[in-house]
């Protein structure tokens, strides 16, 4: 291959202009990720928004129809507030070995979704 001789001008204007092409670059791809990262937090909170809000009136017509079967008004909600209780202890017992993981892992697939 035939040399160039590069000025040293325009050596120093290319390094200027890649340097700030690089800049750029790690400017949207920061964007980018950024608001990949907030679009899927915002639905992903919708979701557990609604989600959370179906358990409850689910929770609540189980309180009832429990209440009613057993003729007492209180006694089906301490029955669904002790299911609750159970399944707590239970979830408390397994997040270190199960679920902390599992979160872990699906936040850093979604943060490297792209490579």
């Amino acid at each position: 291959m035939a040399e160039q001789d590069l000025d040293p001008e325009q050596l120093v204007e290319k390094v200027k202009e890649y340097v700030h092409v690089r800049k750029e670059l790690t400017i949207l791809n920061a964007v980018d990720k950024g608001s990949q990262l907030m679009a899927g937090l915002i639905t992903d909170g919708l979701v557990l928004i609604l989600a959370v809000l179906a358990f409850l009136f689910a929770s609540l017509a189980l309180g009832f129809y429990l209440s009613e079967i057993l003729g007492n008004s209180y006694a089906g909600f301490l029955i669904v507030a002790g299911i609750y209780l159970l399944a707590a202890l239970i979830l408390n017992s397994i997040k270190e070995k199960f679920i902390e993981k599992r979160i872990i892992n699906v936040i850093i697939e979604k943060f490297f979704r792209d490579r």
